[in-house]
């Protein structure tokens, strides 16, 4: 792939502005970052609000432009925007994501009306309540276990030090997480992010582009992505059609650095099963090894050998965006993450994704 860098990143709060106003805060800081005026910007991807609405309120005239509303799609589509810009297509693309926090309270339930049908593949999952995210996490994790023997203390690990990593006082224990009521087993309430809501966005620019000579870019050294044939994810436990596995291979089919090279892995945690086979899918251990690698926490904690979400993650910190994981990679790579730093890394890891759809990135400055 042709020179690609990140110029550029943001964030912003959802305030009473809602998704769009959150991304045009985001979009303006990330251009800020880049030394990017907007009339310089030609590419445009959003997740979570309407691409021409963000376009129309910033004033960009774009010549390539795409949206998703799949918010685990979010690196498979910037890999897209990334070979944009590789092409030559566009010189500056700028991807932006945003959602809304969960609501303060259960809405209340709607009165009993006509007895609606689920058509396709969600007559297989409606019927028996099995049509969220959630359930479908569960199910994947569901089958590792029964495959490869996954403890409860191994997955624990994962949410053990996105606790300590995202500063909870005082930090979860192991007693109180086995304690914990089950969600879907085998995901207990410790397992799944609180959804907080926020925008981030990211400037992605050719290497002929003209930015400010004080910005800092980061390379994207590969990417990957792939999306299964079959929705449903608990037909979807083989490594060869599984879309993390895939979009894994295609990252490495992709560049000349291998596992060995990569000093920090940020991997979309909104429930803690989906860092397990991002690990391996990155290369960092074995199919069905996985719950052995962070086992104690050790290899996985900030000062291990391959630390995972130093800032806390979604699970340590609450559930944003996952373009933030892209935006926190930048900053470790930059040595401007505060607290979260993890010393001087050279190549950052980011994946993101299901077993139906997953992106990830290589980027190393």
């Amino acid at each position: 792939m042709s020179a690609v860098a990140i110029t550029g990143v943001g964030r912003a709060p959802t305030g009473g502005g809602g998704p769009v106003a959150a991304a045009a805060t985001a979009v303006r800081a990330a251009l800020s970052d880049a030394g990017v005026s907007g009339s310089a910007v030609d590419g445009l991807f959003a997740c979570g609000a309407s691409a021409a609405t963000v376009a129309d309120g910033l004033g960009l005239e774009l010549c390539w432009r795409t949206e998703e509303s799949d918010r685990f799609a979010v690196l498979a589509v910037l890999s897209q925007a990334s070979m944009a810009v590789a092409s030559g297509q566009v010189r500056h693309l700028v991807c932006v994501e945003a959602a809304e926090p969960a609501p303060a309270r259960l809405r209340p339930p709607e009165p009993f009306g006509p007895v609606s049908r689920a058509g396709g593949w969600q007559g297989w999952h409606a019927p028996y309540g099995a049509d969220s995210p959630l359930v479908a996490a569960a199910l994947a994790a569901r089958a590792y276990v029964e495959r490869f023997g996954l403890t409860r203390t191994e997955l624990a690990q994962v949410v053990l030090l996105a606790s300590r990593n995202g500063g909870s006082i005082p930090p979860l224990g192991l007693r109180e997480y086995l304690a914990a009521p089950m969600l879907a087993d085998p995901l207990c309430v410790y397992d799944r992010a609180a959804a907080v809501g926020g925008a981030a966005a990211v400037v992605l620019s050719g290497e002929d582009a003209a930015v400010d000579p004080r910005s800092r870019p980061i390379r994207v050294g590969a990417v990957g992505s792939a999306y299964a044939s079959s929705p449903l994810p608990e037909q979807l436990s083989e490594v060869a059609v599984s879309a993390v596995h895939r979009a894994g291979a295609a990252l490495w089919a992709g560049c000349d650095l291998r596992a060995a090279d990569v000093d920090l892995a940020l991997i979309g945690d909104e429930f803690s099963f989906l860092v397990l086979p991002w690990l391996e899918s990155l290369g960092f251990c074995e199919v069905g090894a996985a719950g052995g690698f962070v086992a104690g926490g050790v290899r996985i904690a900030r000062d291990g050998a391959l630390p995972v979400n130093p800032g806390g993650g979604q699970l340590g910190r609450g559930r944003r965006v996952g373009l933030e994981l892209v935006v926190e990679a930048v900053e470790q790579l930059r040595g401007s993450a505060g607290s979260a730093q993890v010393g001087d890394p050279q190549v950052a890891a980011v994946g993101l994704g299901v077993p139906t759809v997953a992106g990830c990135a290589l980027l190393s400055r």
